[in-house]
């Protein structure tokens, strides 16, 4: 019995594949033309750390929801030079993560050229269209939870 397929011209997740692929590809050229060369996993660790630092690393994997990438991308940054990892004194097991003078340097300098990318990637999108892709995105992130 022959089962109908669906056309991936019509799927969402196949245009959010594309989109992910776009956005990252994006983002690795920004940062390499910048002479930093971080992923947006390792970008994203480095914005954690300065809007809350001196976290543990599991503190930390929690947040970013990516356990599986957070001990590679940690020991990426800390060979960089951006990032210190030091055992936790009040507990042996746990590692304190916290940003480098260097990281934050990195982070300042990438701000400005992220804002204004982030102009290119969302023109024609006002405030509303933006509200609504980022609740649309959370309710599908929720029902995958489930």
């Amino acid at each position: 019995m022959a089962r109908d397929i669906v056309t991936l011209d019509g799927a969402f997740a196949y245009y959010i594949n594309r989109t992910h692929r776009s956005l990252r590809m994006d983002f690795l050229e920004m940062t390499k033309r910048a002479g930093y060369e971080l992923t947006p996993e390792q970008y994203f660790i480095l914005n954690k750390l300065f809007h809350n630092p001196a976290q543990s690393q599991s503190e930390l994997a929690s947040d970013l929801d990516d356990r599986a990438n957070i001990t590679r991308g940690l020991a990426i940054l800390q060979r960089k030079k951006l990032v210190k990892r030091s055992r936790d004194p009040e507990d042996k097991r746990k590692f304190s993560v916290r940003l480098t003078p260097q990281g934050e340097g990195v982070l300042k300098q990438l701000n400005p050229i992220i804002e204004l990318r982030r102009k290119v990637v969302y023109a024609g999108l006002g405030k509303k269209d933006l509200a609504t892709l980022r609740r649309i995105l959370g309710k599908i992130e929720s029902n995958l939870a489930h």
